[in-house]
């Protein structure tokens, strides 16, 4: 065979043998970063009773328990003296009153069932005791999640966490969400940030809500497509990274409610993880 043609055949094989090895690579790539997703939808009805003040506090301390004080120092610290008695100085006593809360988990498992990751989720809401001038009354919708990924590659269940949210959504027009927080992205690694929620009507004697968080990687955020402000809005916060261990996230938005007939609202919550 001519010497020239040998060339070009070598030539020809040995760009199949790279393109063969680039698609391999990405093959292998996709198989990696493979996601899975739990998610979980909650309705809570006008006036359905979730737990008491008691019962939150016992699990907010399983929470710590779990995932430790920094992961949930927010969960029942975010309203200045509410949950730990009342203030050294009267006057500073904010006038918001803790109503009820509810909760949820959630795991993430492979096809052989070995679970991922897993996470928990609070929803509490807040009303001030005062009604603004036109008499209508104000709630506050504290949204707070821990998610864990698992790490022991022994067992297959190596996996990192890759995102999860939490979801307000109002059902009835006559329940109108006036501001949320966070309301731009937030950014970190091993960060201390700081979540400030200012009040839409604070009212005498009100405080403005700030609870520091560690954000260990990533960046949380208003989820893109989920927020809406006005009549049956909707509001979402969440976290996007690649986390190897523990996170938190936490949000907060105000409603204005029009009458007294109580909120209709859609609790979601979602966690999803990539496994190695």
């Amino acid at each position: 065979m001519n010497p020239r043609h040998l060339f070009g055949i070598s030539i020809l094989v040995a760009a199949l043998l790279i393109v063969g090895a680039i698609f391999a690579l990405a093959v292998s790539a996709e198989a990696v970063l493979s996601a899975s997703t739990a998610q979980e939808t909650l309705r809570i009805a006008p006036n359905s009773s979730g737990m008491s003040e008691d019962e939150f506090m016992a699990y907010a301390g399983r929470m710590e328990q779990r995932y430790g004080p920094e992961a949930v120092s927010a969960l029942r610290l975010h309203i200045p003296y509410e949950t730990r008695g009342s203030s050294p100085e009267p006057a500073m006593t904010p006038n918001i009153r803790y109503v009820s809360a509810w909760n949820g988990s959630l795991e993430v498992r492979n096809d052989d069932g070995v679970v991922l990751a897993s996470s928990d989720n609070a929803l509490v809401l807040y009303a001030l005791d005062l009604t603004d001038e036109e008499g209508r009354e104000h709630y506050y919708w504290w949204q707070w999640g821990a998610a864990q990924n698992r790490e022991d590659i022994w067992m297959g269940d190596a996996s990192n966490l890759r995102n999860f949210w939490s979801r307000v959504e109002f059902e009835n027009s006559s329940s109108n969400l006036l501001i949320y927080a966070p309301d731009s992205d937030i950014y970190g690694t091993e960060d201390t940030v700081t979540l400030r929620f200012g009040l839409e009507f604070p009212g005498p004697d009100c405080h403005s809500i700030s609870r520091d968080f560690v954000l260990h990687q990533g960046k949380i955020r208003p989820k893109p497509g989920e927020c809406r402000v006005g009549s049956a809005g909707k509001y979402a916060v969440d976290w996007v990274g690649n986390h190897e261990g523990t996170q938190s996230i936490y949000g907060i938005c105000e409603e204005r409610r029009e009458n007294s007939t109580g909120s209709a609202v859609l609790w979601t919550y979602c966690l999803t993880t990539s496994q190695f």
